[in-house]
């Protein structure tokens, strides 16, 4: 089934807003960002820390 020009377009602005606000740098900075809110979230909870010897 062939795709209209309609869809076509929409598709193509869907692509480029993703790629605008899903770049390498925002992904590394929310991974950062998670690590550290779990380290707090494992800390607060009274998770050890260091080895465990």
């Amino acid at each position: 089934m062939p795709t209209s020009e309609t869809v076509k377009k929409l598709q193509a602005e869907a692509r480029a807003a993703y790629e605008k606000h899903n770049t390498p740098e925002r992904a590394a900075a929310f991974r950062l960002q998670r690590g550290q809110a779990q380290t707090n979230g494992n800390a607060a909870a009274g998770a050890p820390r260091g080895p465990r010897n």
